[in-house]
C-alpha cells in the first residue's frame, strides 16, 4: 500500500511556497488576512501569491489543458487555503464553482475560454440566486430571449434580471449565468457570459456587507439586454437546472474542505493555548473537560476527512454514490465544524472575542469562527440539503432490505492515502441526480462480519475487538431504527418536509459517515503498511491500525448522532487520540491521519 503522504502534491507545494503564516510579512500570513478583514478589504495579496504559484492550473482538468487530475487534489487546495485565510480560499474556490459547468458540460470553445481567463489571473461569478428567490431556482426570473437572426450575427439571446449575493461579481471578467428560457424545471439554461466593455448591460451591484468574509466581493448583477450568442449556452437548451446539480454534487464536497480547514487552525490554537495557560496549579490542557473539547474537535477532523476523501474519489470510480455522499458531506461537515469551533472557544473564554492586533491568535479564531459559519450556506442551505436527503431515506432503506446495495470499490475510496492509480476524467454521463443503494453504511456491515467472524483479526486485541463490534451493533441498530421511522413518514405525505423528516435527516448523516470510518479501516486492514512506510508515515500509523482511531470515531458519531451518551471520564482511546494531537502538533503536521507537513514556522508565532 502506498505510503500516506502528500509529498509532491499541488496542496503540499502550494502551502511551502506561502511559507509561515505568522510571518507578518507574507501574503500567506494570519496579520495580512486579518489586516484585509478589518478594512473590508480583498484579500489581494493572497490571492495573487496563489495563483502566481499556479492555482489557476490546478482549477482546469487535465483534459482541459490544465494539472486538476482528481477532486481530492481541489479539495485538499481547499483546505490548506483556509487554513490562512477562508476569505481568499473561497473566492479561488468561486472560480471553480463557476467553472464546472463548462468543464462538465460546455463546448471546446467554452472551456479553452474559461482556461484563458483562468491562467489570466481573472475572476468567474456563478450568478445563480435572486433576491427575492433564493434557493428556489425554478421560480427565477431572469430570462434569456432569442434573438432574431436578423438582429446579431447567427442570432442569439438577450439576458434580462437580476442576480444577487453572488461572489466574485465585484471583479468577474465573465459568469456563468442560469436564465429562464421556458417553462418549469425544463425551462433553466445555463450561460457562459463575458463581461462587455459597456456598463449598461452589465451592472456590478454595490458589495454587500457581511458579518463573516468581510472581504470578500459578494454582490450582485444587474442585465439588462446582456447579449449572448447561441454558442454560449452551456450544454443544450433547458438542461440548466441538470448541470446546476451535477455541479453542486462536486463543489458541496469542497466546501467541506473550506470547513476543516479553519477547524484545524481553530484546534491548533486553541491546543496552544490550552499547553501553556495554567490553572489549579496544571496546564489548562490536563483538565478533563477541557480535554474533552479537544478530543471531540479532533475527532471531527478525523471524520471529516473520511466523509470528504470517499466523496472526492467516488466523483470518479463511483458516481453513482455521489449524489448521497456530496449531501452527507454538506451537512455534516461544516455543522460538526461550527459546533467544535464554538465548543473551543468555551476553552479560550472571552479572550475567543478578541480582535486587537496584539492577539494575534485570539484574533485569527475570532474570524476564522465568523467565516466558518457561512460555509453552511454555500451550494444549497441546510433546509435545501436535509430536504434532498430526507427525499432518499426510503429507497436507500428499501435497498439495504432487498440485498441490493452494490460495495465494490468501495475499500479504494477510503484508503488512507493517494489513490494507487490516476483518477478517472469526470464523466458527466455517468452522473446520476440520485443513488439508488447506499453503499457507504453498508461499510458498518462488512465491519461487523469481520469483527464477529471466527476468523482473529492480528491487529486487534480482544478487548478492542469487542468494544468495536460493540459500536458497530449499536450503529446498525440505529440505522435500522432510522429505517423504520422513514417508511412510517413515507406513508404520511404531508410529512415530507416536516421536522421530523429533517431530523432523520440529520441524524442519517452520521450513520453514513460512521459508514465511510468502517470503509477506511477496513481498507487498512487489508492492504496494511509495511514497517517501512509506517515509520515514514509517522504519528498516526498505529492508531489508525490497532482500531483505536476507529473507536474514537464511531463512538463520537454515536454520541453526536443522540444513541449514545456522552462518554463520562476520559479513556484509553480518549488519552491516546489526545497524545496523537500533540504530537501531530509537535511535529508541526497537520490535524490528519495522512502525513501532511505544514510550512516551516520560521518565527516566534504560537500556534
Amino acid at each position: 500500500m502506498t505510503t500516506p503522504t502528500h509529498t509532491g502534491s499541488a496542496a503540499l507545494s502550494l502551502e511551502h511556497a506561502l511559507a509561515d503564516p505568522y510571518d507578518a510579512r507574507l501574503p500567506g500570513g494570519f496579520a495580512q488576512a486579518l489586516e484585509a478583514d478589518r478594512h473590508a478589504a480583498f484579500p489581494e495579496r493572497l490571492c495573487r501569491a496563489a495563483l502566481d504559484r499556479g492555482v489557476a492550473e490546478w482549477l482546469i482538468p487535465a483534459e482541459c489543458g490544465g494539472e486538476l487530475r482528481g477532486i481530492e487534489e481541489a479539495f485538499e487546495l481547499c483546505r490548506v487555503l483556509s487554513r490562512r485565510d477562508l476569505t481568499a480560499a473561497i473566492a479561488l474556490g468561486s472560480n471553480l464553482l463557476a467553472a464546472l459547468p463548462v468543464w462538465l458540460r460546455g463546448s471546446a470553445a467554452q472551456k479553452e475560454s474559461v482556461a484563458r481567463l483562468l491562467r489570466a489571473g481573472g475572476f468567474v461569478a456563478f450568478a445563480l440566486s435572486e433576491r427575492e428567490h433564493g434557493a428556489d431556482l425554478v421560480a427565477g426570473e431572469t430570462t434569456a430571449t432569442r434573438v432574431p437572426e436578423a438582429e446579431g450575427e447567427g442570432g442569439g439571446w438577450r439576458i434580462d434580471g437580476e442576480k444577487w449575493l453572488i461572489n466574485n461579481t465585484g471583479h468577474a471578467g465573465a459568469a456563468t449565468v442560469t436564465a429562464r428560457t421556458g417553462r418549469g424545471p425544463r425551462g433553466l439554461t445555463l450561460f457562459l457570459a463575458t463581461a462587455p466593455h459597456d456598463g449598461t448591460a452589465w451592472r456590478r451591484l454595490p458589495k454587500v456587507a457581511t458579518h463573516g468574509l468581510r472581504g470578500s466581493a459578494i454582490g450582485g448583477l444587474t442585465l439588462t439586454g446582456l447579449r449572448v450568442r447561441g454558442t454560449d449556452a452551456i450544454g443544450r437548451v433547458g438542461s440548466g437546472l441538470e448541470t446546476i446539480l451535477e455541479t453542486f454534487q462536486i463543489t458541496r464536497v469542497l466546501v467541506s474542505g473550506l470547513a476543516l480547514g479553519a477547524l484545524d487552525t481553530c484546534l491548533r490554537h486553541t491546543l496552544a493555548f490550552a499547553r501553556d495557560r495554567r490553572l489549579y496549579d496544571a496546564p489548562v490542557h490536563d483538565l478533563e473537560p477541557v480535554a474533552r473539547r479537544l478530543i471531540d474537535a479532533f475527532a471531527d477532523l478525523l471524520v471529516g476527512e473520511t466523509v470528504a476523501a470517499g466523496a472526492c474519489r467516488a466523483a470518479h470510480d463511483r458516481p453513482d454514490q455521489l449524489p448521497l455522499q456530496s449531501l452527507c458531506a454538506k451537512y455534516l461537515i461544516p455543522h460538526r465544524a461550527m459546533d467544535a469551533i464554538e465548543s473551543l472557544s468555551v476553552v479560550l473564554g472571552a479572550r475567543s472575542y478578541l480582535t486587537g492586533q496584539d492577539q494575534l491568535q485570539e484574533a485569527v479564531f475570532e474570524k476564522m469562527r465568523r467565516d466558518c459559519a457561512v460555509t453552511g450556506l454555500f451550494d444549497g442551505s441546510t433546509p435545501v440539503v436535509l430536504g434532498g436527503l430526507a427525499d432518499q431515506l426510503t429507497p436507500l432503506a428499501e435497498a439495504r432490505a432487498a440485498g441490493t446495495v452494490r460495495t465494490e470499490g468501495l475499500p479504494a475510496l477510503y484508503a488512507a492515502g493517494p489513490p494507487a492509480t490516476a483518477p478517472a476524467p469526470l464523466d458527466p454521463e455517468r452522473m446520476a441526480l440520485d443513488t439508488d443503494g447506499d453503499a457507504v453504511t453498508a461499510g458498518l456491515d462488512h465491519l461487523a462480519a469481520l469483527l464477529g467472524g471466527e476468523q482473529p483479526v492480528p491487529a486487534l486485541t480482544p478487548a478492542r475487538r469487542a468494544l468495536l463490534l460493540d459500536l458497530t451493533e449499536h450503529l446498525r441498530a440505529a440505522r435500522a431504527a432510522l429505517d423504520a421511522e422513514a417508511a412510517a413518514l413515507a406513508g404520511d405525505p404531508g410529512q415530507r418536509r416536516g421536522g421530523a423528516a429533517y431530523d432523520l435527516a440529520a441524524r442519517y448523516t452520521h450513520l453514513h459517515a460512521a459508514g465511510a470510518c468502517a470503509w477506511r479501516w477496513l481498507a487498512r486492514h487489508h492492504s496494511p503498511l509495511s514497517p517501512e512506510d509506517a515509520e515514514r508515515e509517522g504519528p498516526s500509523a498505529g492508531f489508525l491500525d490497532d482500531g483505536g482511531w476507529l473507536a474514537l470515531c464511531l463512538r463520537h458519531l454515536a454520541q453526536q448522532a443522540g444513541t449514545l451518551p456522552a462518554a463520562p471520564v476520559l479513556d484509553e482511546v480518549d488519552r491516546t487520540a489526545l497524545d496523537l494531537l500533540n504530537q501531530l502538533y509537535d511535529r508541526n503536521l497537520l490535524f490528519s491521519v495522512t502525513r501532511f507537513p505544514l510550512a516551516e514556522r520560521t518565527t516566534h508565532g504560537a500556534g
